[in-house]
């Protein structure tokens, strides 16, 4: 079983061929296609989670069909031919329809209940004025000192916390 529950691959992606156990030189068993002499490893996906702030206050958001209370950062996947950099980018406008700049990364976490590498972003905006994509329910200006409805020890409270230390 791959770490976050799924299911192992089968078979290869490239020729169809049933995979099988391999070891490799390291001792770490993977999927391996004899054919295509290719491993397949159990690699995170990767995502981004972006802390977008201006004038003292920070940017949250809320999913639709949350049933908790807290909120938490624009995030979203990497996808196939893009950089981290381009996908903050495109999640802040997808998402709330601003544009961001001074993107700096702030480091990387481990959600490991989904096997994904958040890479973890900060960035300014000078747009106030939020335009919401179907996937939110709400987002809304936060005061970046005050107590915040982050869930505790979440990453999105992680990457907030290691920002407003920056920021200081």
């Amino acid at each position: 079983m791959f770490r976050n529950g799924c299911e192992k691959m089968k078979y290869c992606n490239l020729c169809g061929r049933e995979l099988m156990l391999k070891t490799l030189l390291d001792d770490s068993e993977e999927m391996y296609c004899e054919k295509c002499d290719y491993v397949y490893f159990d690699s995170p996906s990767p995502a981004i989670i972006l802390l977008v702030h201006e004038d003292g206050r920070v940017l949250l958001t809320r999913s639709v069909g949350w049933k908790h209370t807290y909120w938490g950062l624009i995030a979203g996947h990497v996808k196939t031919g893009e950089t981290a950099e381009e996908a903050a980018v495109r999640e802040a406008r997808e998402e709330v329809g601003i544009d961001i700049y001074n993107l700096t990364i702030l480091g990387t976490y481990l959600h490991k209940a989904r096997n994904t590498l958040m890479i973890a972003f900060m960035a300014e905006t000078n747009v106030s004025q939020l335009s919401l994509s179907k996937e939110l329910e709400n987002a809304a200006w936060f005061q970046l000192y005050d107590p915040l409805p982050l869930r505790p020890h979440s990453i999105a409270a992680q990457v907030v916390k290691q920002a407003s230390t920056r920021a200081r």
